[in-house]
């Protein structure tokens, strides 16, 4: 269902009561502006964005520890001094270089 603004304003318990059963859009000018959920809506949806984003996460650290750099490039995890960064290093436009 779609309401406008100031219709959910007045039918503000109406529309909570709606919103157990179904999200619940809330538009201005016939454009879509927000939706109102159940908290049990929007818990299940938290639990599941959170996981997905926790499982890419753990994939893409597991992938840079199988495919760390192991030659001369400075990259290396046993290296012990640290990488200079782009801004640490010297340029074609800059006469110093910053420690």
């Amino acid at each position: 269902m779609s309401i406008s603004i100031a219709q959910s304003r007045q039918q503000l318990s109406s529309l909570i009561a709606l919103a157990q059963q179904q999200p619940q859009f809330i538009t201005n000018r016939n454009k879509p502006v927000a939706v109102l959920v159940s908290t049990d809506y929007f818990a299940r949806n938290q639990v599941a964005v959170q996981t997905d984003a926790r499982s890419l996460f753990d994939r893409v650290q597991g992938l840079r520890d199988k495919f760390a750099p192991q030659d001369e490039t400075g990259l290396d995890a046993a290296q012990s001094s640290p990488r200079k960064t782009a801004w640490q290093r010297g340029n074609a436009f800059s006469d110093t270089v910053q420690n």
